[in-house]
Order: C-alpha cells, then sequence, then structure tokens
C-alpha cells in the first residue's frame, strides 16, 4: 500500500512537472479571473426573480451572452494574430471588467442585450488569445500539460465564484454580484500586468512580406481557418459534442428537479465533478497524453459523454447512487476531450494563424451554449425531457463521427502539398 502511494504521488509530481513559470502565473490569474464568475451563474434567477423578466425574455438575453461568445471568440483570435497575445488578454480583462460592472445599472430589454453581448463578447477574446500565449510559453511535449492546467485553474475558481456569489445575494443583494465579478476582472487585470509583463506574446504573429515569393505551400500554411478542411470538421464536431456535454447546465437541472431531487442535490453533483477534475485531471492527462494519439483520447472521452448521456433518464428514475455514475462519467470525458482539442488545434495551426485556429474552437463552445437551451428547451416543452436529452445527445454522436474523420482530412491535404 506504501509502495503504491508513492506510485501515485511521483506520478502526480511528473503531471505538474515541467511547466514554464509563465504558465503557472497565468493560471493564477485564471483562478482570480474565474473566482468571480459569479454573474453567469445567476444571470437567469436574476433576471426572472429580481427584474421580473419573463423565462422567454430571460432566455433571450442569455442567448445574447452565448451569441456574444461566439464573435468575441472569433474576433479575439483575429486580433490575437495581429496585436499579440498579452495585449488582448489585458485589454479584454479591464474592459469587461467595466462592463459587468455596467451591466447591474441596466434594467430595460434591449439595451440588457446589447450590454451582455458586449461584455461576452469582450470576455471571451481573452479565450484564444490564453491558449495562443500558452502555445508559445510550453514545449510540444508538455502543451496538454498546460491546457489542463488551465482548465484546472478555471475550475477552481469557478468552484469560488457562485458559493461566493450566493452569500452577496444573501447579504447585500444581486447588484452585488455585478461589482464584484467586475472588480474580479480587473484584480485579474492588475496581477497579470505585473507578474506578467509585455514579453514574446506582445508580439504580432501575421506578418505580410509582400515582396517575397510565395510557395503553395507557405500560401497553405497562411490560409485562413474556414478554408481549412480538418479545422472545419474539427470545429463542427466539437460544437455537436459540447452541445450535448451543455445539457448538464441547462435542460438536466430542470429535469431533475421535476423528478423530486432538490437543487442541493445538483449542487452536490457539481461538486463531485470538480472535486474529481481538481484530484485526477492532471495525471489522467499526463498519462494520456504520452502513451495515445489525442484523437484516440477526444474519441474515448467523448464516448464517455454519450454513455452518460444515455444512461441519464433511467439513473433519474433509478435513484442517486445512479447519478452519482452518470456524473463521473461524463467528468471523465470531459477531462479526456477538452484539453487535447485545445493541443490538438495548436500543434497543427500555423504559427501566425494560431489565435484564430484557437479562436474557432472557442467559438464552437459559445455556439453550444446557445444551440442547447434553445433546442433542448423547446423539444422538452413538447416532447418531454427524457425525449429531449435523448435527441440533444443524438448530436454528440455525430459530433463522434465527425472527429473521426478530422485525422484523415489533415493527412490527404498533407500528402498533397507533399507531392507538390
Amino acid at each position: 500500500m506504501t509502495h503504491f502511494a508513492q506510485r501515485i504521488g511521483r506520478l502526480y509530481l511528473r503531471s505538474f512537472a515541467g511547466l514554464p513559470r509563465k504558465v503557472w502565473l497565468l493560471s493564477l490569474v485564471m483562478v482570480v479571473n474565474r473566482s468571480g464568475a459569479m454573474v453567469i451563474a445567476f444571470l437567469s434567477v436574476y433576471l426572472v426573480n429580481s427584474m421580473g423578466y419573463s423565462a422567454t425574455a430571460a432566455g433571450w438575453v442569455m442567448g445574447s451572452f452565448g451569441a456574444g461568445g461566439i464573435v468575441g471568440n472569433y474576433v479575439g483570435g483575429l486580433l490575437n494574430d495581429r496585436f499579440g497575445s498579452w495585449h488582448i488578454m489585458f485589454v479584454s480583462l479591464v474592459v469587461a471588467g467595466f462592463l459587468h460592472i455596467l451591466i447591474g445599472q441596466i434594467t430595460g430589454f434591449w439595451p440588457l442585450c446589447i450590454l451582455v453581448f458586449l461584455t461576452s463578447m469582450v470576455a471571451d477574446a481573452f479565450r484564444p488569445a490564453n491558449r495562443a500565449a500558452i502555445a508559445v510559453y510550453a514545449d510540444d511535449e508538455n502543451l496538454t500539460q498546460a491546457y489542463g492546467l488551465q482548465r484546472l485553474a478555471a475550475n477552481l475558481g469557478f468552484s469560488i465564484g457562485p458559493a461566493l456569489g450566493g452569500l452577496l445575494i444573501a447579504v447585500y443583494g444581486y447588484e452585488s454580484l455585478f461589482w464584484a465579478d467586475g472588480v474580479t476582472f480587473l484584480l485579474a487585470a492588475g496581477l497579470f500586468l505585473v507578474t506578467i509583463p509585455p514579453d514574446e506574446t506582445a508580439r504580432p504573429l501575421a506578418r505580410s512580406e509582400p515582396d517575397t515569393p510565395i510557395s503553395e505551400r507557405a500560401l497553405e500554411e497562411t490560409r485562413p481557418g474556414l478554408r481549412q478542411p480538418w479545422l472545419v470538421r474539427m470545429i463542427l464536431a466539437n460544437a455537436c459534442i459540447i452541445t450535448c456535454f451543455f445539457q448538464f447546465f441547462s435542460t438536466v437541472p430542470v429535469h431533475l428537479t421535476q423528478n423530486g431531487y432538490t437543487e442541493g442535490q445538483f449542487g452536490l453533483l457539481l461538486t463531485i465533478s470538480g472535486v474529481t477534475i481538481v484530484a485526477i485531471e492532471m495525471p489522467l492527462v499526463y498519462l494520456a497524453d504520452r502513451r495515445y494519439r489525442p484523437l484516440y483520447v477526444m474519441l474515448t472521452g467523448t464516448a464517455l459523454i454519450l454513455a452518460g448521456y444515455l444512461m441519464l433518464p433511467l439513473s433519474v428514475l433509478a435513484g442517486y447512487a445512479f447519478l452519482v455514475v452518470w456524473i463521473l462519467l461524463i467528468t471523465f470525458g470531459e477531462i479526456l476531450l477538452m484539453p487535447f482539442t485545445s493541443t490538438y488545434v495548436a500543434k497543427h495551426a500555423p504559427p501566425a494563424r494560431r489565435g484564430e485556429y484557437l479562436g474557432l474552437l472557442s467559438a464552437s463552445y459559445s455556439l453550444a451554449f446557445v444551440l442547447t437551451p434553445v433546442v433542448g428547451f423547446q423539444l422538452a416543452e413538447y416532447f418531454g425531457y427524457a425525449t429531449s436529452i435523448y435527441t440533444v445527445s443524438a448530436m454528440g454522436l455525430l459530433g463522434f463521427l465527425l472527429l473521426l474523420t478530422v485525422d484523415g482530412a489533415r493527412e490527404v491535404r498533407a500528402r498533397e502539398l507533399a507531392v507538390r
């Protein structure tokens, strides 16, 4: 038993070893930033319970948040390549901080939709810039570890934010949420400025050299992301899979409460998921990254997510212990899928367009954030929640099938270029 514990301890040390100092500092910034993630967790409740909005109107505001994320991730990726990751991350944190505070001062429906859209757009511009900076700081051999550490930091911060948000609501009311979220964005910006002053990521990646002859292969390496067949397949596959996964935040809580489970029991499931990620993600990612091809790991993660949602309607009827098995299945699936998608795109993207490519990947998450509640709740209203869960999960199966073709599409194009 002692020998086993020592082996586990060494595995943990290896999974965190070798990561550059700036990756750790970016993770610290992420913890501070995500510790203020209160507005998104309580926005729908605030709109309905405090502002008196209808569920439909609240849905449109939440949809504006998702739409802003789509635009912010893509535009943020483009700007990253032209101005450098450092500038995009810093400006995103500062401006998003002030915009979050402003949301709490707006009451009109359309002004609120516009402001929420802008806030999400600016805040989500941080994501592709962050991922592109990680690809600069980390070596190829520990890139997946670096992305895993960022996810770990985000989960640590997000586990603090909603709990702190609930306390602030109870003591000071809903408006305090927006101030707290805004202030944590500004604190994260200050920490970022002090710990990571402008460095190599402050330089633009995209450079035009019109007087230099450009070969066809060089043109291919600077091709826009939406003209790369393998990347388009990757984006569509990820959007479908994450649409399935995000039921966790939309129809599933309602389905559980309608079947006699309490909000506290659902909150415990969230805690189990968070603790599992913190406890095992880094060593599991470390082992998988060194033993298997990234595509196989992503397919395994997707299969676990699909298996979880396949059993969910039956688990709801069978009892809480089965729901714990469900949450563990999709949590393991998340761990095996998400860090490797970022690694795959970062490694195969041309350096001059890495931010754009990663921005498109991030935009697929925002697209899923819009699709899941819109499609899921419409299906639930007409056909019931079990049918909704199975139908939306079918999109995850489509994503699995698309993911199978990504490597082939990329390798076919590489062979075509090699013979020219």
